[in-house]
């Protein structure tokens, strides 16, 4: 029975990891192209490079929280930041989680509006009805759809991947990775150890405000065997993710959901299982995203966790107006940066306390 605890604990852990990074960005294949595809072939190895990331910094994240008690992002960045440099940057993470709830709401309208040619607001309605209704459940709705969502997910992502091999045309992926930089509208640049350094640092920022929680409810061993597990499978779906989009250059540059370019081969019914797979992935985020800044205004301003919901929800819907794509080209790059502060200033108190 107890081996059975720890695995569905390592299995919880790894499932909420992975819907909380996989997100908006991720699901729909914007992020993947934008800080990995446009590199060529080097871009596998930039994969290498950030499940380093996750299951180093998600192992000293872990030791700290225990150590400390810590149950929040708030708490964790006072814990390893002095005094004035911590205040700065809970203000960013606070701001990174109402922006990334803010592209959430974007991307809900883009992958409704896309696939069915109705206005965008319709989608982000959707999504802020849903993620309202689940969060009356606070950590346990969080639970439940990516324990559900995340192996769904995995599964029909490399069912693509399976699907292209044995049914599409065959591919020089070389010649395909060539046509990106033939693209006048895409700058190529050869710094994809920076760029994959970005994409990791601003993942394990979106990913703190629960995994500090989730790190104490859990064993220690339990915890860093899930964050290993959601790390390789992350890299996993994120490769294939890659590799599908650089299968598809030059056609699928232009659209804010590659993801849905694909699996237009397979079929319309097939479409739509991706829309609502891509869509329960965004929703998984939203909900973290939600979570973690209504709880840190909750703590520090003693409101309610649903009125600070609806201040989030007042700031946040105006901002995804500005539209999906633009969100994540302009916001996911400078709060990348501001993750690797942090990971600077969590590395730094683990070795300084040795």
């Amino acid at each position: 029975m107890t081996n059975l605890n720890n695995l569905m604990s390592m299995f919880k852990v790894s499932c909420i990891f992975i819907g909380t990074v996989v997100g908006a960005g991720l699901a729909s294949g914007k992020e993947i192209y934008q800080f990995f595809s446009i590199y060529g072939l080097d871009s596998f190895f930039g994969f290498i490079v950030c499940f380093l990331m996750y299951v180093f910094i998600g192992n000293i994240l872990c030791d700290i929280c225990n150590k400390k008690n810590l149950s929040s992002y708030n708490l964790l960045i006072n814990e390893i930041c002095p005094r004035t440099s911590a205040k700065i940057l809970n203000s960013f993470v606070s701001l990174y989680y109402l922006f990334s709830s803010s592209i959430i709401f974007a991307a809900s309208g883009s992958i409704i509006s896309q696939f069915f040619s109705i206005p965008s607001i319709f989608g982000t309605i959707l999504m802020i009805i849903v993620s309202v209704v689940i969060l009356k459940f606070s950590m346990k709705g969080l639970v439940w759809v990516n324990s559900l969502s995340v192996p769904i997910m995995i599964c029909i992502i490399f069912l693509i991947f399976i699907l292209f091999e044995l049914f599409s045309d065959p591919i020089n992926l070389e010649t395909g990775a060539l046509f990106i930089f033939k693209n006048k509208d895409i700058k190529l640049d050869n710094n994809i150890i920076l760029s994959c350094l970005l994409y990791g640092g601003f993942n394990i920022l979106s990913s703190t405000g629960i995994l500090a929680p989730l790190s104490i409810r859990h064993k220690s061993s339990n915890f860093k065997k899930g964050i290993f597990m959601g790390s390789l499978f992350l890299i996993l779906i994120s490769m294939i993710i890659n590799y599908l989009i650089l299968s598809n250059m030059p056609y699928i540059a232009k659209y804010d959901i590659p993801l849905l370019y694909v699996s237009k081969i397979f079929g319309k019914t097939f479409q739509v299982i991706i829309l609502v797979l891509i869509w329960v992935e965004m929703l998984s985020t939203e909900i973290s995203s939600l979570y973690s800044l209504a709880q840190g205004i909750s703590n520090k301003y003693r409101f309610s966790l649903f009125k600070s919901i609806l201040l989030i929800l007042f700031v946040s819907v105006p901002v995804s107006i500005f539209g999906f794509t633009n969100l994540i080209s302009i916001i996911y790059p400078f709060f990348g940066l501001l993750g690797l502060v942090f990971i600077y200033y969590i590395v730094k108190y683990k070795y300084k306390k040795k």
